[in-house]
């Protein structure tokens, strides 16, 4: 009954304990990954506002420009004197100030281009009066720079008109590198990728990685993941808005946001690698994984320490439960625990049942600790000869001891060496002895040993003229 008590208890603990650990590990584990799912969300928000900056930025610099070259068509148009007058080149020296422009020019009908030192350049072959006047007002695609065949620009086109008529074109003229360098604004600390896509080509009219003038392919990396359900290529081309996760050949991670721009059908995106986007929140990062393991290391060491404890307690329990508080001794339930299990096949024990002669009359007369100092005297030696394991109190002033032995004569030496000894310290015991066989159960041993004691224990009453107590 004791064992199965204990571990029901050992059990229940064990449960308690490993139910409080398990919902405080996974509490812990969905807390670091909601923390981390929200930094990479708020780390998406900054990196979309970053992209949202940057058209906001080439947007507002290239209407400032149209905006500048509509007020010098203007000025022009309600002007008297020809195109390549001096004074139209003061005109134009007007939109030349911003550092972002490397040319200014005038499309004639006849493909001549008025530059802004009043020279004119045929610029047959690369740009064309008739094919500019279908598209008006517009931002061209990559076209090639008229003194250098190497370089690629792109021009803002503005219509000059007189009468109602379409004379010619004042353009202001950008280099991909100048969108780059002067109107994006410093991201990441110079590390982000910003990219110009034309929309119906895929072409790249600038970008940071070498591939102005390259056409936008999928073999050029790996779509890990993307918000929208197209492919990047068709997400770019239909202008969409969106966040994908690319990898480069190299194996690096990339974390693309693409927005589609209002000047012209462009789209832009930037793209950061991953050890940039979230360079930011990596310490948090590195905090909360050491969190975690230092949770779980607690965690262990809590169970473990539970056990301990548990184990500890345990067997306290079952040693207060099983030990008799004033010998030592074992007492009557773990005695009874012996002979529940120990009933029959006991063969080779010996059973010794002992009481104590005269206690009664030394708790009357000396007072009950000397009564317990005679029966602590007398269990230390019953235990001596015969061991604590197997030695009991089962009563106010009785003992049981076995002895593993066959041989009767031997134990019974050994029981008038205790008698003996119990003398010299001026008390005395009664004692009786039976030997187990196999027909025998243990009870059986244990009665005929107490009958036993009782005629010893008459017979030293007798010797001394009193009335044997009950």
């Amino acid at each position: 009954m004791w064992k199965r008590a204990q571990e029901r208890f050992r059990t229940r603990s064990l449960v308690a304990t490993i139910v409080l650990m398990a919902a405080i590990f996974i509490a812990s584990i969905i807390y670091v990954f909601y923390v981390r799912d929200y930094t990479r969300q708020q780390s998406y928000i900054k990196l979309q506002q970053a992209t949202e900056e940057t058209v906001e930025s080439i947007e507002g610099q290239f209407r400032a420009d149209r905006n500048m070259l509509r007020l010098i068509s203007r000025i022009i148009s309600e002007t008297d004197v020809s195109l390549r007058s001096l004074s139209i080149s003061k005109y134009m020296n007007l939109y030349d100030v911003n550092a972002g422009v490397s040319d200014v020019g005038i499309l004639m009908r006849d493909n001549m281009v008025v530059r802004i030192n009043g020279a004119d350049t045929d610029a047959t072959g690369i740009l064309y009066f008739n094919k500019v006047k279908e598209k008006g007002e517009h931002l061209s695609t990559l076209q090639k720079d008229l003194d250098t065949d190497e370089e690629l620009d792109i021009r803002n086109f503005v219509p000059i008109r007189k009468e109602g008529k379409t004379i010619a074109f004042i353009y202001g003229t950008t280099t991909p590198e100048s969108i780059l360098s002067a109107w994006t604004p410093d991201i990441y600390d110079g590390h982000a990728i910003v990219s110009i896509i034309e929309r119906d080509t895929g072409l790249f009219l600038a970008d940071g990685l070498g591939r102005t003038n390259e056409i936008l392919q999928e073999s050029d990396f790996t779509v890990a993941q993307i918000t929208t359900n197209e492919s990047i290529v068709d997400s770019v081309k239909n202008g969409r808005r969106g966040f994908a996760i690319l990898e480069s050949p190299s194996g690096e991670a990339y974390y693309v946001c693409f927005l589609p721009m209002n000047i012209a059908n462009w789209e832009l995106t930037v793209s950061v690698p991953e050890k940039d986007l979230y360079a930011t929140v990596r310490p948090m990062y590195r905090s909360l994984y050491i969190f975690l393991v230092a949770m779980t290391l607690a965690l262990v060491v809590y169970f473990l320490y539970v056990i301990h404890i548990t184990t500890g307690s345990l067997i306290g329990i079952e040693r207060r439960a099983n030990m008799d508080a004033l010998t030592g001794l074992q007492n009557r339930n773990r005695y009874e625990y012996f002979c529940q299990h120990l009933q029959q096949g006991t063969e080779g024990i010996a059973c010794i049942y002992f009481d104590v002669n005269g206690l009664h009359e030394v708790n009357n007369t000396q007072g009950h600790l000397a009564g317990d100092n005679m029966l602590k005297t007398i269990a230390s030696i019953i235990c001596n000869e015969f061991g604590d394991s197997n030695t009991y109190r089962i009563g106010g002033d009785e003992f049981v001891a076995f002895r593993y032995e066959r041989d009767e004569q031997a134990v019974r030496k050994d029981l008038d060496r205790v008698l003996k000894e119990v003398e010299s310290n001026g008390y005395h015991v009664a004692s009786g002895l039976a030997m187990a066989t196999p027909d025998k159960k243990l009870l059986t041993v244990i009665k005929k040993a107490e009958e036993e004691m009782y005629e010893n224990k008459a017979k030293y009453y007798e010797s001394i003229g009193k009335e044997m107590r009950g």
